[in-house]
């Protein structure tokens, strides 16, 4: 978006100077982001901490459909929040995030797991990547909480069933493939 700085007539011979505003999203905190355009070519981050094999399968099958429609998946497994393992996580996070074209990050399917999904789902849009933050059904509220005490309330949320962990492989396949088009919907990408 273009605003004019000056508020008086300009005459004919005269110059505009037009400046360039950062448009913040409808809830005015932190810009919300997206892709806008073809998912080929572009780097996608796919996040998660290796505590949930139904999140863990579902980023298997999206890596596979990413790589079908041109994209190259870039998987980020973190690891601990604290001490100097936190140290060693947050700085792959930050890296990853710099290095990736859009991002989503999960699972949220506990208090913990949601906020820190958020938290690197966040560090994406710090970027000013198009990031996604997927959590089940039953954490949805908390992670929106938690996104707009970062200041990011209108962080993009992909609602999972709940609970989630429990279901057969075949099952969280089929849950894959239906919600990869919401996933690329959400980070305004196209096939």
């Amino acid at each position: 978006m273009i605003t004019e700085v000056a508020s008086a007539p300009v005459a004919p011979d005269m110059m505009r100077v037009l400046v360039p505003v950062a448009q913040t999203n409808r809830s005015g905190g932190e810009p919300a982001f997206m892709v806008d355009g073809p998912l080929e070519g572009l780097k996608v981050g796919l996040r998660h901490e290796g505590s949930w094999r139904s999140w863990m399968l579902i980023v298997s099958v999206w890596e596979d459909l990413l790589r079908a429609d041109g994209a190259i998946p870039v998987v980020l497994h973190t690891g601990e929040r604290v001490g100097d393992e936190g140290v060693r996580t947050r700085a792959m996070v930050e890296e990853w995030a710099a290095e990736v074209d859009c991002a989503v990050s999960g699972l949220g399917t506990c208090g913990s797991c949601t906020s820190w999904s958020v938290a690197d789902a966040v560090s994406a849009e710090a970027e000013g990547k198009p990031a996604v933050v997927a959590v089940c059904s039953e954490f949805e509220a908390h992670a929106r909480n938690m996104a707009t005490h970062l200041n990011h309330p209108d962080l993009k949320v992909l609602v999972l069933p709940y609970p989630l962990e429990a279901r057969p492989e075949a099952e969280l396949r089929a849950i894959a493939l239906e919600q990869y088009p919401t996933f690329l919907s959400l980070i305004g990408a196209t096939v």
